[in-house]
């Protein structure tokens, strides 16, 4: 009798293949298809018990999401295990799970979160029971789809990435897992260094994450100096009379540095490889019609 059998799941799962939710959150983030994929089916949200480990630090204010999947549905299925299967894969974690339930979410805790909070009594799920066989896949599988969804904030995006580099062992290994740059990883780990006072700068939005990022490489003692410096570079726009204040909720971009070397240093780090070809063709694009315009102002 298989897992989900004893599990007493629907017999929609006994129809259906299951598929790697590993496989099936990165394919969707790059677009690309899963052939043989089995569609999503409906399961009540009081079987499917909240991850004890979810890479979130603090699920937050979830009215938003619980509004959105209420007046406008489900997009994306969230990601399961069965209770039996998860237990055999984190041995000893049966009291952090919520009683009575049949089924733990991997990838999909806030998802799961909102539906309840929206009052829905169903929710889209696919079940893979492959999802790990030990604490560590358990844990990368949840992990891996949030980095990719970039839903972690600035802190708990890092925090996630050093557990993950516990299981991977180097940079280098971890940056492959997630087809990103050594750098790319780097940039986000030095978060963890700023000190306290920094971080709280990070959280409330005082300050930039890609210029902290800079800041972090440094000794705590010379961070704020570092950031300082960092900002006297940022070019300084005149003020104007009835200028419109900017909204809040859009504020205004600025870069890390005006320097070129530090700009290249942060583009090449942060933006992957087709990013980077658009952005050069953007460049030669805005160069050639500069050099247009300069030739018809003589």
């Amino acid at each position: 009798m298989s897992k989900a059998s004893r599990l007493g799941a629907g017999s929609s799962f006994g129809q259906t293949q299951s598929i790697s939710a590993r496989r099936a959150a990165i394919n969707q983030v790059a677009a690309a298809p899963t052939e043989g994929a089995p569609p999503p089916v409906q399961l009540s949200v009081d079987i499917i018990s909240l991850n004890p480990d979810n890479p979130r630090s603090d699920l937050g204010d979830l009215t938003d999401l619980a509004n959105s999947l209420r007046d406008h549905g489900q997009k994306t299925a969230i990601s399961i295990m069965g209770r039996f299967a998860y237990l055999e894969g984190n041995p000893g974690r049966e009291d952090d799970l919520e009683p009575g339930t049949k089924y733990v979410v991997i990838d999909g805790n806030s998802r799961l979160a909102a539906s309840r909070e929206a009052g829905l009594t169903e929710i889209k799920v696919m079940l893979d029971d492959k999802l790990g066989s030990n604490p560590d896949e358990i844990l990368e599988s949840a992990l891996v789809a949030n980095i990719h969804r970039q839903e972690l904030n600035h802190l708990d995006e890092a925090k996630a990435l050093e557990q993950l580099l516990k299981i991977h062992g180097t940079q280098e290994a971890l940056a492959a897992r997630l087809h990103r740059s050594q750098g790319w990883v780097s940039q986000r780990l030095a978060l963890l260094t700023l000190t306290p006072s920094l971080k709280e700068k990070l959280q409330s939005g005082e300050e930039s994450a890609a210029t902290l990022r800079l800041v972090g490489k440094k000794k705590a003692e010379d961070q704020e100096a570092h950031l300082q410096q960092l900002k006297a570079t940022r070019p300084q726009k005149p003020r104007t009379p009835k200028q419109k204040r900017q909204s809040p909720a859009e504020p205004p971009t600025r870069l890390p540095s005006t320097d070129a070397y530090t700009l290249a240093s942060l583009i090449i780090e942060e933006l992957d490889v087709s990013s980077r070809r658009k952005l050069t063709e953007l460049l030669v694009d805005f160069k050639i019609e500069e050099s247009k315009r300069m030739r018809a102002e003589k």
